[in-house]
């Protein structure tokens, strides 16, 4: 046996115990329930020592080692809990106290306070522990009641350090702080952000950003991790400051992006109080972003969320029963023809959703008039992207890459799990170039930055493409240190062993974007690299092996495909049509084929100039304030169903329910086979989403439980083109260009809002959202906005070729000069994008 790993015999508290050679005795103690208090050590983190709570006696050591710390070895002697470590252990407690809100921790009356006096807890400053929203939760209460503390024999100094409120999810207030540095150590070891540290010395020092940067200022993620391991009421959530311990815990995938990350929601009451990272290895590793950490709480519990069905007009709306809701649709169904009816599905609801959403238009309206906002979100691109989809390389292929190309990609707020396995990455020596024409979180550790203009990201694209194959390109319009740059990195990636592309959302709606995409795919072949596109979407390979578009039946075959319709036939107990219909999303933002009946379950349907003469709209929350609809349905969070999610590694994903559906809202796929059954359609007899998978698996034998059990990645059997949203589809968007002289040009560029769920932006229903995710806003440089004596909130109008908008100016130092961004809901951009405008003063 191999002397390194061989176990070892120790003595803890006159216990003989057996471990691994090298364990800490923190650990050994812990694994065979040995109380031993800490305040400064963490699972996640290295070892510390710095809160000295954990020494323990160690015979033949004439000091006090701490157990966090201290490696065991054969023959020790350990003793955890002797009246001189007790004593020791108390004096140190004490010291935090003299410097703690801790009146109510030795207080005599405090468990009659704590059962009749929690009426008092919601103060805006804490100064007790009956006014923290760590009460029961707190470490140090743990601690100071395991050394049957009753009273502080030093003076108590009060920081009077002002509560940090201003920033979105989380507040601070450091007048709990017991400089741990946990929070440190998870920002610098794990996250590798380096946002937080130590300021100030001696009895002044406090943890923070450097040089009194705001958070925001700072880079900070905003993911929480700080938050979560923070062992007072020093960092506490907003949206969960007063709702206590939760009584369970659900595991679950995260439905806002296509990384699919597991987290834990907490339970309380059949209500969820907050979420938390899982454990998971294959994708998350323990870490979320700022969206899966935090806006869980606020989406699912918005008071404004629809509860129960009701019907709309003009300025009126009345609840109704689900039987005269279904009653209301089929009277509309019957009066339209099927090919004047239309569903459109969200590409985050769960594939059982979305398979149900597809059979009922094919089944019970012989329609295959159902598509997703997919097609919209990717524009002229689409077929590209799902080219790469077909490459897609797992998370963990960033740790054993060589070289690694981020184009387009921004890690802050979106994917942050992500930007963890860069940085991750960095450390171990893996090179990293990024190509954005904007500062981001890893531009400034990057090995490279690749910067090209707005507008010229396709050349820059093009050009590694070229030169990774040899072949000469010219310089014409690029800076020679741009391109020794790009010289560079063609060879870094063509003498890379296992290079690693990652594509971002950031060009995805140019109209350049499908040549990118393809470059993109050029170059990967060149240099025989993995692609990771990481959709926005977190179940957008679900909606393709769903059959969510009129192209595509259930298992990405076309709707042309014999064999697979005649499986379906089979399988549904009725005939398909084999029609190739020209319908698509696309076809409502052009208003080329007028609707008499639109379905939008789960997705909030693009401005149309003549709306539908009936829309049914299911959803969490009403239409307004983007659109508005005939008849309201509820639909049941991600948090309140059962089903699958298959990520952008085409991974299978569990998705549980930890809560009972709100009011009368009821889970996509229910609502519609309840409406089919009504209509007197077969084949929608299901009563558990297990059932509806059963059926999925007969019709796509990829789809079984055994992937789903295992995770496994799904194959990619797409073999027919995509119809693409074409910029075509966005003309009637256009308006007359203003006529200015008085404003210098700019290059203005639109993306799409990212940060959306079903249809709607984050920013509209969850607060904290609307500081880190502005939407209807135009980003300015500082230095343009002073040569334009713009400030902050200012109301501009911006003149292109084919559009004029007014929007309230919010100023960047990341803005590249000379242009103009901004992020608009789906089908809002203009065309061509970028395009030369105008600005001035809206009011001028």
């Amino acid at each position: 046996m191999n002397p390194e790993t061989a176990p070892v015999n120790v003595t803890i508290d006159n216990r003989s115990i057996t471990a691994a050679v090298g364990t800490s005795i923190l650990q050994v103690a812990r694994e065979n329930d040995i109380y031993i208090p800490t305040l400064c050590f963490h699972e996640s983190l290295s070892p510390h020592g710095g809160c000295r709570m954990c020494i323990v006696e160690v015979e033949g050591l004439r000091t006090f080692p701490t157990a966090c710390t201290t490696p065991i070895d054969e023959g020790m002697i350990i003793r955890t809990h002797t009246a001189q470590i007790q004593e020791m252990r108390t004096e140190i407690l004490q010291l935090f106290l003299s410097e703690h809100t801790a009146s109510c921790l030795v207080c005599g009356e405090k468990v009659e306070c704590r059962e009749y006096m929690s009426t008092v807890r919601k103060a805006g400053v804490t100064t007790g522990c009956r006014y923290c929203p760590k009460d029961g939760q707190c470490e140090l209460q743990a601690v100071t009641e395991s050394l049957d503390v009753n009273e502080i024999i030093y003076p108590i100094y009060y920081r009077g350090i002002n509560v940090e409120t201003g920033d979105p999810f989380y507040d601070r207030d450091y007048n709990l702080c017991i400089l741990c540095g946990r929070c440190v150590r998870m920002c610098q070891e794990v996250r590798l952000a380096d946002v937080l540290a130590y300021k100030h010395r001696g009895r002044k020092t406090i943890i923070g950003p450097a040089f009194s940067r705001t958070h925001l200022d700072s880079g900070c993620e905003f993911c929480g991790a700080c938050v979560s391991v923070c062992p007072t009421g020093t960092l506490r959530e907003k949206a969960r400051a007063w709702e206590g311990k939760p009584e369970r815990e659900e595991t679950t995938t995260c439905s806002f992006c296509g990384v699919g990350c597991q987290v834990k929601l907490l339970v309380k009451e059949d209500r969820i109080i907050g979420s938390l990272p899982a454990d998971d290895p294959l994708v998350n590793q323990g870490q979320l972003c700022v969206k899966g950490r935090f806006c869980n709480t606020e989406l699912v519990n918005g008071h404004q969320r629809v509860k129960n069905p009701y019907r709309h007009e003009g300025a009126i709306s009345w609840d109704v029963s689900w039987n005269e809701a279904f009653a209301l649709i089929a009277e509309k169904l019957q009066a339209s023809s099927p090919d004047r009816v239309g569903m459109l599905v969200s590409p985050n609801l769960c594939t059982e959703d979305l398979y149900i959403a597809q059979k009922f238009m094919r089944v019970a309206l012989a329609s295959h008039h159902v598509d997703t906002t997919a097609r919209l979100f990717y524009g002229a691109g689409f077929n590209a992207y799902l080219g790469l989809m077909k490459r897609a390389v797992p998370l963990a292929a960033i740790q054993n890459a060589s070289v690694v190309l981020m184009i387009g990609l921004d890690t802050r707020f979106s994917r942050s799990v992500v930007g963890v396995a860069l940085r991750t990455a960095m450390k171990k020596g893996i090179e990293i170039v990024t190509l954005n024409p904007r500062e981001h979180t890893i531009s400034l550790k990057a090995n490279l930055w690749l910067q090209p203009g707005i507008g010229t990201e396709f050349r820059y694209v093009d050009m590694l493409a070229q030169l990774t194959r040899g072949a000469e390109v010219p310089a014409d319009g690029i800076s020679q240190v741009e391109r020794e740059k790009l010289e560079q990195t063609a060879r870094m990636l063509s003498g890379s062993s296992n290079p690693v592309i990652l594509v971002g959302a950031e060009y995805l709606q140019y109209d350049s974007s499908r040549e990118l995409l393809e470059s993109v795919a050029q170059l990967a072949d060149n240099i025989g690299a993995g692609i990771m596109p990481l959709p926005a979407q977190n179940n957008l390979y679900g909606s393709l092996l769903a059959g969510s578009y009129p192209e595509l039946l259930p298992g990405m075959r076309s709707t042309g495909d014999d064999a697979q319709r005649k499986l379906l036939e089979a399988v549904w107990g009725t005939s398909l049509s084999n029609l190739i219909d020209s319908w698509t999303a696309a076809s409502l933002v052009a208003c080329d084929t007028p609707l008499q009946f639109l379905y939008a379950v789960g997705e909030v349907p693009p401005p149309m100039s003549a709306p539908a003469d009936f829309m049914v709209f299911q959803n969490m929350y009403p239409p307004e304030p983007y659109g508005s609809a005939d008849l309201v349905l509820p639909s049941a969070a991600a948090t309140e169903v059962d089903g699958t999610f298959i990520n952008g590694e085409r991974r299978m994903q569990r998705v549980r329910r930890a809560v009972v559906p709100l009011g009368n809202a009821l889970p996509d796929w229910e609502i519609l086979c309840r409406l089919g059954r009504f209509m007197g359609a077969t084949g929608f007899e299901f009563s558990r989403p297990e059932e509806i998978r059963e059926e999925i698996a007969r019709a796509v034998p990829e789809f079984t439980q055994e992937n789903i059990d295992a995770r496994t990645p799904m194959p990619f059997v797409l073999e027919t083109d995509m119809r693409e949203f074409t910029n075509d589809a966005t003309a009637h968007h256009a308006a007359e260009r203003a006529q200015t002289d008085s404003a210098p040009p700019f290059l203005f560029h639109a993306s799409v809002i990212e940060h959306t769920h079903r249809g709607f932006p984050l920013s509209a229903w969850v607060d904290g959202a609307k500081l880190l995710f502005p939407e209807g806003t135009l980003t300015v440089n500082v230095e343009d906005a002073k040569a334009l004596q713009l400030t902050e909130g200012d109301v501009v109008r911006v003149s292109g070729a084919s559009f004029e908008r007014t929007w309230p100016v919010r100023l960047a130092s990341t803005q590249p000069r000379g242009t103009l961004h901004a992020s608009l809901l789906e089908t809002a951009s203009s065309h061509p994008n970028p395009q030369p405008v105008a600005v001035r003063k809206a009011d001028v």
